[in-house]
């Protein structure tokens, strides 16, 4: 798995000095400004745009500007003649610096930051009368780091109902998502230029959706096939950063998550509820119970800002698993003996084997807790399991076999996503299980800077948490 290290920009102005033949003092209001992308690509094509402003100037004034990596000197050679100032108050100008021009500096590099600098002399010969050391040590106009990385991420796709091949959907609305980052294994102090475009592109029978989600965190896409699609659809991306680096510049968008003809199993509409409609969580809860993983009540409704118990839990997890009444344990397995869940149960069997399969445990005590929320640090928890358990407990051929497993691949990896949760403390049985599920794009905050751990799960929530988990995983980009 490759890693990706990006660049941050830290732009600074700061007040020109003037190097004259005589005095070297400065020049009383000079001023520039560096007008630039906020990150230079790194590449030969690169350019920036320096402008300046100055009151006071002798008459004629060459103003010269210099450029030079951060940390090294001034090299005369990086010189270049900028213009000549025929006025004795006021002169102004843009001069633009490109990298590709050998007389001036060597092309960025990835990871470099460029120091520029602007003197005003009264001769017109670069440096030959202008200071050897035009900057010496603070007076530079700017600076602008390079980066020269491309964003790293992963999609995914919904399982589609197990009985077709491909990449087909199991009904007709559905949600492609991706993650992309542009800090992936870099340290708090490496700088990168952040998220610029996810370029999407659809070729198909009807009109691209508008994409939703913050800078660089989750692609969300979710949409409903129109009764009038047909033929060939085609959905990619192309990543690129806010320096304009692509996943790769050479192709229109390489990154595809379906190409195929449209299948008429895709255009019936999912399962529906009495309550669902307009609800946020609606598309993840129509999807999964077309695929049979999850049920609303017998009223219609589902109940999508209703609770679950533990119990139910353990249920939902184990349909997934590919199990049914008819092969769940008849009585505790070792280590799985709760006293508050009796063979009468309706849930016995599903907790049994919930346990069993190490993705739920008790609450302590001999206590398994049954008919109590479960909360978002839980349910995050039970997602974790899974895919610590390396598969072993995971039945193949079921949605968990062939969706959460993924995540295995990312396991102990830098985070794809990160965020200061306040109220998420270092040691707790969720901490970790928590960083991961968000890092991933399975689960959200409930704001910038809470999760809400203790928070009883929604049934809604549920949902989506299990859409995205179940989803294929397309592998990075």
């Amino acid at each position: 798995m490759s890693k990706k290290i990006f660049t941050v920009l830290l732009l600074a102005v700061f007040v020109l000095a003037q190097f004259s033949m005589a005095s070297a003092a400065p020049v009383a209001g000079a001023e520039g400004t560096l007008t630039a992308p906020d990150f230079m690509p790194a590449g030969a094509t690169s350019t920036v745009d320096v402008e300046w402003t100055a009151t006071g100037l002798s008459n004629p004034t060459n103003v010269v500007m210099y450029a030079r990596v951060s940390g090294g000197t001034y090299a005369i050679d990086e010189c270049n003649l900028v213009a000549t100032i025929n006025g004795t108050s006021t002169g102004s100008g843009t001069f633009t610096y490109d990298f590709s021009v050998s007389a001036n500096a060597a092309t960025p590099a990835d990871g470099d930051f460029w120091e520029f600098t602007l003197v005003f002399d009264s001769t017109d010969t670069c440096g030959v009368s202008a200071p050897a050391n035009p900057a010496d040590a603070d007076n530079y106009l700017s600076w602008s780091f390079v980066d020269g990385r491309t964003l790293f991420g992963f999609g995914a796709a919904p399982q589609d109902d197990h009985t077709v091949a491909g990449d087909e959907v199991a009904c007709n609305s559905f949600e492609y998502w991706a993650v992309a980052t542009d800090s992936f294994g870099l340290t708090t102090n490496d700088p990168y230029a952040g998220f610029g475009s996810w370029n999407a592109q659809i070729t198909g029978t009807f009109a691209t959706p508008a994409p939703i989600g913050p800078e660089d965190q989750i692609l969300e896409w979710g949409f409903t096939f129109p009764s009038t699609a047909s033929g060939v659809w085609n959905f990619n991306i192309n990543p690129e950063d806010a320096a304009g680096n692509m996943y790769d510049p050479t192709l229109a968008a390489p990154y595809t998550f379906r190409n195929s003809a449209i299948d008429a199993s895709e255009m019936e509409d999912c399962v529906d509820f009495s309550d669902t409609a307009g609800h946020a969580n609606e598309l993840y809860i129509r999807y999964l119970a077309d695929l049979g993983l999850i049920s609303g009540f017998a009223d219609g409704t589902f109940g999508a800002d209703a609770t679950l118990t533990r119990a139910e839990a353990s249920a939902l997890i184990e349909i997934s698993n590919g199990y049914d009444d008819t092969t769940l344990p008849t009585s505790a397995p070792a280590g799985c003996d709760f006293t508050d869940v009796a063979a009468s149960d309706w849930f016995a069997g599903w907790v049994w084997q919930a346990c069993d399969d190490g993705f739920m445990n008790g609450v302590g005590g001999g206590l398994f807790d049954p008919n109590n929320l479960l909360t978002r640090g839980q349910i995050v928890t039970i997602l974790n399991n899974v895919v610590d358990g390396g598969g072993a407990a995971v039945t193949p051929g079921s949605y968990l076999w062939s969706g959460l497993l993924w995540g295995a691949f990312f396991d102990g990896a830098p985070e794809f996503l990160t965020s200061a949760w306040t109220d998420v403390s270092i040691g707790a049985f969720y901490a970790e299980p928590v960083v991961e599920a968000y890092s991933w794009g399975i689960a959200e905050g409930t704001s910038d800077t809470t999760f809400s751990p203790d928070q009883p799960v929604t049934r809604g929530e549920f949902a989506k948490m299990l859409y995205r988990a179940l989803s294929y995983y397309y592998g990075p980009f």
